[in-house]
C-alpha cells in the first residue's frame, strides 16, 4: 500500500487546535483514509469503549485500522512549519511500523515532487516578522486588485494601497468582521482621523493555508468570530484563524505606533 506523505501532513495537527488527525488502513491493505479533524476527548472515549473493528463515530469504516499522528507542539503557528515536517515524517515512520504489526506493506510516497510537505504554503500576510517587529511587506504590486482605491466613508480621503493605507499616522485599527460563511469576504475595518471608516478586504492582507476548511459552528470553533468586538486569537485549525491573528497583530502595531 501506498501513503502520500501530504496526507500524513494533512493529519499531523499542532497540538493547540486541540484536536487530532487519524489514517485508516483497509485490513486488506489495498485502501487509506484521512479523518481530520478529529476531537481527541470523542476519539478516546470510542477507543476505549470499543475496538477499531466496530467502526468509529468519528468517520471511520467498520473493519478497519486507525493510527493516531501524533500532533506536534509550537507557541506560534507562523513558524512551525519546519516542526509539522519534522512531526509528519516521524508519524510516517511509526504508521509503517503499525500497518507491519498488521502485516500490511506500507510505502511512503513523496507526492508532488515533496510538494504537499516540504513546500506548502504557509500563511502569507503583508504583515511579517523582522528582527522582533512586524512591518509592512512590499506585496502589494503582486495584487490583482492593486489599482483599487480604499476610499474613506466619512470624507474624500483615497489610499492608493493597503501599504499606504498602514503608514499613514491618521488611520487606527477598529475591528474584524469575519464572514463565516466565506473567511475570504471579511472585511478589516480602519478609522479615519475624520471619524469616517475604511473596509479592507480581508485577502488584501493575507491568505491562509486552511483554504475553504471552516469550523465555523462546530464543536471545535471557540466563536471568536460572531463577535466584532473580540480580537482574540483562534487556534483551530480553520480558514479564519489566520485573520483573527492578522486583526490582532494590526491592533498592537498601530498602538505600538500610534
Amino acid at each position: 500500500m501506498e501513503i502520500k506523505l501530504s496526507d500524513i501532513y494533512r493529519a499531523t495537527l499542532p497540538s493547540r487546535s486541540g484536536n487530532e488527525g487519524w489514517i485508516g488502513l483497509e485490513p486488506s491493505g489495498k485502501k487509506y483514509h484521512v479523518i481530520v479533524p478529529v476531537d481527541p476527548q470523542i476519539a478516546r472515549g470510542v477507543m476505549a469503549c470499543n475496538t477499531p473493528t466496530d467502526g468509529t463515530p468519528f468517520g471511520g469504516y467498520t473493519g478497519w485500522l486507525y493510527f493516531r499522528c501524533e500532533p506536534f507542539s509550537a507557541s506560534d503557528e507562523e513558524f512551525d512549519e519546519e516542526l509539522r515536517r519534522t512531526t509528519a515524517r516521524q508519524n510516517a515512520a511509526n504508521l509503517v511500523k503499525f500497518a507491519s504489526g498488521f502485516g500490511i506493506a506500507v510505502t511512503i510516497t513523496e507526492d508532488v515532487a515533496q510538494g504537499a510537505v516540504s513546500e506548502e504554503p504557509r500563511h502569507t500576510t503583508l504583515l511579517q516578522r523582522k528582527k522582533g517587529r512586524f512591518r509592512v511587506a512590499e506585496l502589494e504590486s503582486k495584487r490583482p486588485d492593486q489599482g483599487a482605491a480604499l476610499k474613506c466613508t466619512g470624507c474624500s480621503a483615497t489610499w492608493d494601497n493597503i501599504t499606504r493605507l498602514l503608514a499613514d499616522p491618521s488611520i487606527t485599527f477598529s475591528k474584524y468582521k469575519a464572514n463565516t460563511a466565506d473567511f475570504r469576504k471579511g472585511h478589516f475595518v480602519f478609522r479615519h482621523s475624520c471619524g469616517g471608516m475604511v473596509e479592507v478586504v480581508a485577502t488584501k492582507l493575507g491568505r491562509s493555508r486552511y483554504a475553504g476548511k471552516s469550523l465555523a459552528g462546530s464543536h471545535a470553533c471557540p466563536g471568536f468570530c460572531y463577535y466584532e468586538a473580540s480580537l482574540s486569537e483562534c487556534a483551530a485549525v480553520c480558514e479564519g484563524s489566520v485573520f483573527r491573528r492578522i486583526a490582532g497583530k494590526l491592533k498592537t502595531r498601530r498602538a505600538k505606533t500610534g
